[in-house]
């Protein structure tokens, strides 16, 4: 382990921050810069130089405050949103289309002739064929964007994971390579031989000379252009980081990030085959690390969506005490998004269901987080089809900082359920992959949870009225 402050670097889907934190984990500096999403039907994207700029900025605060502080640095790791892309100019890291988000569902037109290799893409790269995979990102701004076309043309051109272009500005190397998890996002990475798979890029249209060197997770991918001796040591997928918070990936354990959506990673000791899950490659270091990996869209942005439905500010504060506030809320069909794990469908459109005062936005609030619970309960439930019940839950993210969905979770589980205290799961999960370390048990905090018949009559009811919309849908 090496002695100093490691510089953490989270990119999420309003902007990035930089964390400075300590060999004993504590958090020295912060800093962060936001950057608008853009959101216009199917497409969600941010400006690529814009973010770029923001990330060298909230870098470049972090290394300043850590001198001012006589903290030696010692290394640097980054983290980002894992289905997100860029394509931009080899020679001199220009973008040349924005961050495509991994919401974004503009290729889908793309994408739809080869449903008939569904099953066949998933076996190959284990992940599930759908348009929130970069290829058809990519295979779009192929397609459409003049810059690309010419940069292809003229020899310059990389396309790959958000993760990919952020190296290339931050690294004095101006390096283009992608890491395993990353890679594994675009469905054109081979868990065969963990690097670009032939017959995958065949399918999407995609030539291995655009695309950017695959190696683990863990490397030297170069050293910081503002500090040269900086090297920056861990490249990793955001929802990655979270099972590190126990040093190693705990197989007993469910991890559920709640974050703009909701994504739950449970580690294998091996590989598990379920179609209505994800398979997704935790890290690659002497030895590849799995997880089954089930996903709710509309988290954090089902809660925007009632914001924006309602013309209304929702902060923490208002969701806390709901429950003994409100006795019969209606229900909420949360297709934000689309639905999620187990389905995997577009789903019928956001709607509340039962007899309310359509008015009382607490009423619609208390809905919409258990919706949120519901979604993740019926994920776990089919879950344990593959996999032996979870013994405990952590829950992370910034959602989870509402002590109402978090026991709203817990009631409905009925597992031991801890949260970190933190809201910084992905930047303290980064640190402890980097040192190889568990997070100290005083950062958790447990969720105490108990039996309440009115909510799982409300659970039983919701499950029909979903199941019936996606049917008709």
């Amino acid at each position: 382990m090496k002695s100093g402050t490691a510089l953490l670097l989270d990119i999420g889907g309003q902007g990035c921050r930089a964390l400075a934190i300590d060999n004993e984990g504590a958090i020295r500096f912060e800093a962060s810069r936001r950057v608008d999403t853009r959101e216009n039907g199917s497409l969600v994207e941010q400006d690529a130089q814009a973010l770029a700029n923001a990330v060298d900025a909230v870098a470049n605060e972090g290394l300043k405050a850590m001198d001012d502080q006589s903290l030696p640095v010692a290394q640097a790791a980054l983290a980002v949103q894992r289905g997100s892309i860029v394509c931009w100019d080899r020679m001199d890291g220009r973008p040349l289309s924005p961050v495509i988000s991994w919401r974004d569902r503009r290729g889908l037109p793309g994408i739809e002739s080869k449903s008939e290799q569904a099953g066949e893409i998933r076996k190959r790269c284990g992940l599930r064929f759908s348009p929130y995979g970069g290829a058809s990102k990519i295979g779009w701004c192929l397609q459409e964007l003049k810059e690309v076309q010419q940069a292809r043309e003229q020899s310059r051109l990389v396309c790959g994971p958000l993760g990919s272009f952020l190296l290339a500005r931050l690294l004095a190397e101006r390096p283009a390579r992608t890491d395993d998890t990353l890679a594994q996002r675009t469905l054109l990475w081979s868990r065969e031989t963990c690097d670009w798979d032939d017959w995958l890029l065949e399918q999407f249209g995609v030539t291995v000379s655009v695309l950017p060197e695959v190696v683990p997770s863990r490397s030297t991918h170069g050293h910081l252009r503002r500090a040269r001796q900086v090297p920056l040591e861990l490249l990793m997928g955001d929802q990655n980081c979270v099972p590190f918070l126990n040093g190693r990936p705990d197989q007993d354990t469910l991890y559920i990030n709640l974050g703009t959506g909701a994504f739950l990673l449970r580690p294998l000791i091996e590989p598990v085959d379920d179609e209505r899950f994800q398979l997704t490659l935790l890290d690659r270091d002497h030895e590849c690390r799995w997880a089954l990996e089930g996903s709710v869209h509309g988290a954090a942005s089902a809660v925007a969506w009632l914001e924006r439905t309602q013309d209304c500010s929702i902060r923490h504060e208002r969701m806390e005490g709901l429950r003994d506030r409100i006795d019969q809320p209606p229900l909420f069909i949360n297709s934000i998004d689309g639905l999620g794990s187990p389905w995997w469908c577009s789903g019928p459109e956001p709607a509340f269901v039962e007899e309310h005062d359509e008015g009382d936005v607490d009423a619609r609030l208390l809905a919409v987080l258990e919706s949120i619970a519901f979604l993740i309960a019926t994920s776990v439930e089919a879950m344990n089809d593959s996999v032996t019940p979870p013994r405990r839950i952590v829950l992370s993210g910034g959602l989870s900082r509402s002590a109402t969905l978090c026991g709203l979770i817990a009631d409905i589980l009925e597992i031991p359920v801890t949260r970190l205290e933190s809201a910084e799961a992905t930047a303290l999960g980064l640190w402890c992959r980097l040192h190889d370390r568990a997070l100290p048990g005083e950062h958790f905090q447990t969720v105490t949870g108990q039996h309440e018949k009115a909510l799982m009559a409300r659970y039983d009811r919701w499950r029909s009225h979903i199941e019936a919309a996606t049917k008709a849908s």
